[in-house]
Formats: C-alpha cells, structure tokens, sequence
C-alpha cells in the first residue's frame, strides 16, 4: 500500500506520477463496488446493465495497477536492506490494519449484516482472504511482502529477457488457468496462494520504470488491441449465455487479456505523461501527496460508508427509473463515498493509535 513520501529529490518524478495512479485507482475501485451492486439491480442487457457493465469490467485495471506499483518501489534493491530488516517495516505496515480491520469487518458481518457467525465459519472466511468482500487484497499484498526478498534477488541476477520471459509466461499461465477454473472447477482461493497469480503484474510494474516510454512500439499497441478484440470475440457466446455473469469471476477477471493490456497500458500512460510534464509544485503536488497518503484508508473504509449510504437511500439506485437516475446513482455515490472516506482517514491519520490502521 502507499509508502512514505520522504524521498530524495531526484525521484520526486517517479513518486508523483505513483501517486496519480494510486488516486485513479482507488477512486476506481470505488467506483466499481459502487456500479457492481447498482448493476446486479438491473434486468440483464438493458441499457442500465450495459453501461454498468461496462464501466465495472473496465475498472479491472485499478488492482493490478496497485500490485504494480508496489513492485516498481519495492522490487527496487537500491536500498540494500536484509530480508529482516524489510519484513520489520512492511509486516508490521500491513499486518496491523489486517488484524485490526479483519476483526471490525467480521463484527459487521455478524451485527450490521446480520449473518450468524460461527467458529467455524469465522476460520473459513479468514482462510478465504473474505472477512469482508474487499479484505482479500490486504491478504494478497501480506503474500507478496513475504516474497519480495527473493524476488528482489531474482531481479538483480537474471537479465532483462529472462525477467519480461517469466511476466510473459505468468500472465499467460494465469490467464489459463482463471479461465479454466470458472468454466470447469470453480475451485476456492486461499489467503496460502491467492497472491501468486499477481507476482506477473509485482514484476512488470519493477520493469515498466526501466523503460523509456517514449520508445515504446506502436506494434504493442496495435497487437494488444487486436489480441483483446479475438479474446471478446471468443467468450461473447458464453458471455451472453450466462448474462455476462457480473460479479462472478468470469471472462473479465484481472487476469483476461483486456485486463492485462489495460492494466500496463493505465500504468505506461500515467509514466509516459510524467515524462513529458514537469513536476507538480507548490499546493498541487502537496493536495496529491496528501490524497495519495490517504488511499489505504480509503481502501478499508469505502464499505462502511456505502453500507450507510444504502440504508439512508432505502434502495439500490439500480431499481431506479430510467438511465439518468442510474446515471446520477454511479456518478454521485463514488464521488460522496470517495470525499466521505478521505475526511475520516484524514482524520484517522491524526490520531496516535489509530494512524496504523489505515496507513
């Protein structure tokens, strides 16, 4: 999740388009949790459902370019630090809000949500990396953090080739075998190999910030449009079959080709225009330093405000009467949730005993 902004001035560049990508990110996966459960309200292949849809699948890009982040400032050997001396920092980052808000979002469950509880099922959604629909993420990130110093070994001693030969290959693989699974198995992810399929998207956000993006092939582009174009042609028919399955994993999940090429494409572009702007001064840079210092918080929080949100609005948004109501509903909310979250992780962040919870 975000790291410290206490960094020497020549990487003030690289920091500052990160922090537009954490802000773009996580106002999407706002957006996304908003527009999923305004869609799953609508009647499959109106207008309302399309555009909900849409917007839904095209936000996949957010948690892979947040996976990519942390593995272009931690995949980063420059410091040299010991494999101890990492997990006492990130562990303990990480590990904090993981305890803490696993607890909070199972007390929701069991008294907001009014779902019983038991031992046993307890275990289970931990297992399960789902204390709360939005939880499994800390839980993939604490996975990554255990790797990174092997993985900072393997980046420092293989080559470049070697080093885009093993995303290639992962992403591919992972691609395989998500697909497979949705259409044959259906298996259950677990908090022991959740975070394995992202270890691709850790190490191309590591190799992205060693290209010039400026002599980037127009060929990439061209080749990942036409690849998305075959892979939507080949699962449209199950796609309508199954009514676009929203909210499953299928067809569009962060591993889909689509997905992939949007993902690098959203990170590349945010690279690409820092290179050709100068950097932000004055209260600029400082208003995004201070948002991008706030995205856990917003992460972890977004929930608890939509769940009231809903309650005061006494309906999905989705039930609304035509398109301009859903329009407003997907336009508004994010926006309200999105402000709503930042004041209280703002104010959070200015308590001694909770700033580690949500930063």
């Amino acid at each position: 999740m975000p790291e410290g902004f206490d960094v020497p001035p020549e990487r003030s560049r690289s920091i500052q388009y990160v922090n537009v990508l954490r802000v773009l990110s996580i106002y999407t996966v706002v957006t996304a949790h908003v527009v999923i459960w305004l869609t799953m309200a609508t009647r499959p292949f109106t207008f309302n459902w399309w555009l909900g849809s849409g917007l839904f699948y095209l936000a996949h890009f957010c948690i892979p370019v947040f996976v990519m982040i942390s593995g272009a400032l931690l995949l980063d050997d420059a410091r040299r630090e010991s494999a101890g001396q990492f997990y006492r920092r990130r562990m303990v980052r990480v590990g904090i809000p993981l305890v803490v808000w696993t607890v909070v979002y199972l007390l929701v469950r069991r008294f907001v949500d009014g779902e019983p509880l038991s031992v046993g099922l307890v275990v289970q959604l931990i297992l399960t990396g789902e204390p709360y629909y939005h939880l499994w993420f800390l839980y993939m990130i604490f996975g990554l953090y255990l790797i990174t110093p092997a993985l900072r070994t393997f980046v420092r001693c293989a080559g470049q080739g070697q080093r885009w030969f093993v995303i290639v290959l992962g992403l591919v693989l992972t691609n395989a075998y998500f697909q497979t699974d949705v259409l044959l198995w259906n298996n259950q992810r677990s908090i022991f190999t959740m975070f394995v399929p992202f270890i691709p998207f850790y190490l191309c956000g590591y190799e992205i910030r060693l290209i010039d993006p400026k002599k980037v092939p127009m060929r990439y582009l061209v080749l990942a449009v036409v690849l998305s174009a075959l892979y939507l042609a080949a699962f449209s028919g199950v796609f309508v079959e199954r009514a676009g399955g929203v909210g499953v994993r299928y067809l569009f999940d962060f591993f889909s080709l689509p997905a992939v090429f949007l993902s690098i494409g959203v990170f590349w572009a945010a690279y690409l225009w820092d290179t050709g702007h100068p950097p932000l001064q004055g209260i600029r840079r400082t208003a995004l330093e201070w948002v991008a210092s706030t995205v856990m918080g917003i992460y972890i929080l977004h929930p608890l405000v939509l769940i009231v949100m809903r309650e005061t609005l006494g309906k999905r948004a989705g039930n609304a009467d035509g398109p301009r109501d859903f329009l407003a509903g997907i336009v508004v909310v994010p926006l309200v949730t999105f402000v709503v979250c930042y004041l209280v992780t703002s104010l959070l962040m200015n308590i001694p005993l909770l700033k580690r919870t949500v930063c």
